[in-house]
């Protein structure tokens, strides 16, 4: 419970607790509901339940703009206590359904009917503004953290580029040690071993130096292929493209909800029929969202997995949205409902498309921004990772090729020539040929280790 209590607070207490440009999305359903309830109560005609209806909106509007910049003037900074937020959001409510009552008595001598003006007012937009802060805060905090790793991705790109230019400067470094030091000193190598074999032909030692010719060429033959490893394509630096999620981006919807459009639904339910027809009105509503649903399901599927064009999808659902819903406020009469004040079946339909395509343009944006966001959080990952596996690899050039292993290389391979320079000697002709023999297995163990030491210098791919 209290995981749920933590992200509405992270969603709906910050700068999105009050918001112009939501207030504006919620404003005309609940101007509309107001005008209802304007033409059932004084009998009025329609242009002057819009005027007490645009009073209340009106009041509501300015008292909303003053209880923010005093109430939660620093919601854009921190997050807000969530009492205060929901204060802001009922006592708006209440001054809208307030400054409907007073107009209507000031301006045209109708009776107050603040019990009657103020519930429903409270209640809609108590709820509408909770949601609206709610989901939209959701979709704000994701930016905010789309923002931050494409910030986070750029540092890495920057980072990338800079390894990659060291790396190509150790690479050629490493290349030139190659060339100039290790395979003159292993071509010197296999001529004094050569020069070797011709002057022990026929001698015991003839086999340990052809061994030892064998692991020589080895050797170069695995420097070569070090040097040409080295030599080879570099990596390219990856391309920075920020990801971003822009609010017109839903203007046409992407995904429809069926989650989010029982809500809304429901929601306009209770506040559109209870004022008008109360409990009765109520189930009515409610009712009717068993073919709503029954419709919208398959759409849903048919929009996630079908190759037609989205627009055509959406068109298709919300026409027999509105065919469904005019069908429907027909036959309420034969389906037992005998409401005071039904509403115009054309008119109801309207409203039921227009809460459809709010519901779906929400929903649009949340699986927008928390996959977009989902998939700059891989990106980065793996450019991480990436330049993790540079740091490696350059850490691994400059220790083991230009500190150590280069020397210790070169410190074997002097040794086995200097082993051959003194079994060549004359002064080594008083020593037995065991101890010949033996000069000899040493210089061929100091190659295979030498080999071992040109696998260690490998760099890492």
């Amino acid at each position: 419970m209290n995981s749920y209590i933590q992200s509405f607070r992270f969603s709906a207490t910050g700068r999105w607790a009050v918001s112009i440009r939501t207030y504006l999305l919620i404003f005309p359903f609940g101007y509309l509901v107001s005008i209802e309830r304007e033409l059932i109560f004084n009998e009025v005609t329609q242009a002057r339940a819009a005027m007490i209806a645009l009073a209340g909106e009106l009041a509501g509007f300015l008292y909303l703009y003053l209880a923010q910049s005093i109430l939660l003037k620093e919601r854009v900074r921190t997050l807000q206590p969530i009492w205060r937020c929901v204060f802001v959001w009922a006592s708006t409510g209440v001054v809208r359904g307030l400054g409907v009552g007073l107009y209507a008595n000031w301006a045209f001598g109708y009776d107050l009917d603040l019990l009657k003006r103020i519930p429903p007012a409270f209640g809609y937009t108590t709820m509408v503004m909770t949601l609206a802060a709610f989901y939209f805060g959701y979709i704000d905090r994701k930016r905010t953290e789309l923002k931050a790793i494409n910030s986070l991705d750029l540092l890495l790109a920057q980072d990338e580029a800079g390894l990659l230019t060291e790396n190509r400067e150790q690479r050629l470094e490493a290349q030139r040690v190659l060339e100039r030091d290790l395979l003159p000193q292993v071509q010197s190598l296999q001529s004094g071993i050569e020069g070797a074999i011709r002057k022990s032909e026929g001698s015991d030692a003839t086999t340990n130096l052809k061994a030892l010719y064998e692991q020589s060429v080895k050797i170069s033959q695995e420097l070569e292929r070090e040097r040409n490893l080295l030599a080879g394509g570099a990596d390219k630096p990856s391309e920075f493209i920020p990801s971003a999620v822009s609010y017109w981006s839903a203007i046409v919807p992407k995904i429809l909800s069926v989650r989010l459009t029982f809500i809304l639904y429901s929601l306009g339910v209770v506040t559109g029929q209870f004022p008008r027809n109360g409990l009765e009105g109520v189930k009515a509503g409610l009712l009717g969202l068993v073919p709503f649903i029954g419709l919208l399901i398959p759409f849903s599927l048919l929009i996630k997995r079908s190759r037609l064009p989205r627009s055509l999808l959406f068109g298709g659902a919300f026409c027999l949205t509105f065919v469904v819903s005019y069908l429907y406020n027909l036959s309420q009469p034969s389906l037992g409902f005998d409401l005071t004040y039904p509403y115009t079946p054309w008119y109801s339909a309207l409203k039921t498309v227009y809460g459809l395509y709010l519901a779906s343009v929400i929903a649009s944006l949340l699986v927008e921004v928390s996959a977009t966001r989902e998939f700059a959080a891989e990106r980065s990952l793996q450019a991480h990772e990436k330049i993790q596996k540079l740091e490696d690899r350059s850490d691994a050039i400059a220790r083991r090729i230009f500190e150590g292993r280069f020397g210790t290389l070169q410190g074997k391979l002097s040794g086995v020539t200097m082993a051959l320079h003194l079994i060549g000697s004359e002064s080594m002709g008083k020593i037995s040929k065991e101890r010949k023999l033996e000069l000899l297995r040493d210089a061929n163990k100091l190659l295979s280790q030498s080999l071992s030491e040109i696998e260690n210098l490998k760099v890492m791919r």
